[in-house]
């Protein structure tokens, strides 16, 4: 059984770098708290939390010590509430998360309708909402658009970690209403390679592996554009989810993991495929 798998995998740039600040801050021995997951996935989220990192449900439960906040980042409101606070502020947001903020700013001081194309509920969507001054609208698909509410200028952005195929598609509803569209790419360069070395295996493998938690977004998105060019298609968050019975007759298996899925669990599910190949 011949495993593929892309020239670069493991956890992006943003994820690398928000795990990286919150344990030198953990190293410093003082109390360390986080409003939510840094990133989404439970074997980061764990092993933080072994070194000492807290998850609160409120930012008001932070008195002293070390508030990280996480690589979704957060809204002004939000952070003139940290600021206020006599603690020691960590910022693990993603740059390329705070671009998105600071593009959706600029869009609406512009003039245009501010559309986000990602997930309403997701913290980073959250977190660009809460900069501008007026209700932006927020669609996840093209579907979701609706004509009646849009203007004739409209200025469009992304979620980070969104489908490409999703966005053409929704920009296209657009361009069916606005008379001026403006067009600002924030979906992450890695995410976009990620997702064209996804579509390539999926259509090389015989079967697809996806590695990543089940609520990280832009893991879950994988695995939909996977299955759109692979029937033969799954999501699993760690080696031990392989069913040793699905991999009869397979001669190739394609893998890729998500944003926040970590080189160790990609290598252990390459170890467990070589074991279920040597059965």
């Amino acid at each position: 059984m011949k495993i593929l798998t892309p020239k670069k995998i493991g956890c992006c740039f943003g994820v690398n770098r928000a795990v990286k600040l919150t344990e030198e801050a953990l190293s410093r021995k003082v109390p360390a708290y986080i409003n939510g997951e840094l990133v989404h996935n439970d074997t980061i989220t764990r092993k933080l939390s072994e070194k000492g990192l807290t998850e609160i449900k409120s930012i008001d439960e932070v008195k002293d010590g070390t508030l990280i906040i996480r690589a979704h980042g957060i809204s002004p409101d939000e952070r003139a509430k940290v600021d206020e606070k006599k603690i020691e502020i960590v910022d693990a947001t993603c740059p390329i998360v705070r671009q998105a903020q600071v593009s959706a700013k600029m869009l609406e001081e512009e003039g245009y309708q501010v559309m986000i194309v990602g997930d309403k509920a997701h913290a980073e969507i959250k977190g660009i909402l809460g900069h501008l001054k007026n209700e932006a609208l927020v669609v996840s698909n093209h579907k979701e658009v609706d004509p009646a509410k849009l203007k004739n200028k409209v200025g469009l952005i992304f979620q980070t970690t969104h489908s490409i195929e999703l966005c053409r598609e929704v920009v296209a509803e657009v361009m069916k209403v606005a008379h001026e569209i403006k067009i600002i790419n924030t979906i992450c360069a890695d995410i976009r390679k990620r997702q064209e070395d996804a579509v390539k295996l999926a259509q090389k493998a015989d079967l697809m592996i996806v590695v990543g938690s089940h609520h990280s977004s832009n893991t879950i998105k994988l695995k939909k554009l996977c299955m759109k060019y692979n029937d033969n298609t799954m999501q699993i968050e760690r080696a031990k989810d392989l069913d040793p019975r699905k991999f009869k007759g397979v001669k190739s298996v394609g893998i890729i993991g998500g944003a926040s899925t970590p080189d160790i669990l990609i290598e252990e599910v390459k170890k467990r495929l070589r074991s279920i190949n040597r059965k």
